[in-house]
């Protein structure tokens, strides 16, 4: 599932067939022409529905299994699983920490090696 973020008002885009909000822990369909009654909720969608507008545009669920390599301390962990329901991103590695995920933090991405090339502004 991916979040397309919180719901401000309606425009007449494309949306897949259903958009799912998040109740007790739960993703619950809703079909699109209902989006109307879902004002302030997060809406989520299932990523094979829609399509990205680039070739190759990485989301942070991308990122699930990436090897985290910070500049300054070396390997930190491997990425289990992101968590992007609140404003900070957050990753949890395979050890249980987690470390906030952040556009500013990304030195660069080898899709290759599946390494993520980082500097966090801190000490872990």
């Amino acid at each position: 599932m991916i979040s397309l973020g919180y719901l401000k008002r309606t425009h007449n885009r494309d949306l897949p067939k259903f958009i799912f909000v998040q109740r007790d822990g739960l993703f619950v369909p809703f079909r699109s022409e209902e989006i109307a009654s879902l004002m302030g909720e997060e809406i989520w969608v299932k990523r094979s529905d829609i399509q990205e507008e680039e070739d190759g545009l990485l989301t942070w669920q991308d990122l699930v299994g990436y090897t985290i390599e910070d500049d300054e301390n070396g390997t930190v962990g491997t990425i289990e699983t992101i968590d992007e329901s609140t404003i900070n991103t957050l990753a949890t590695l395979s050890d249980g920490r987690m470390v906030p995920l952040h556009e500013d933090f990304i030195l660069e991405i080898d899709e290759e090696q599946r390494v993520l090339h980082v500097h966090f502004p801190f000490s872990l």
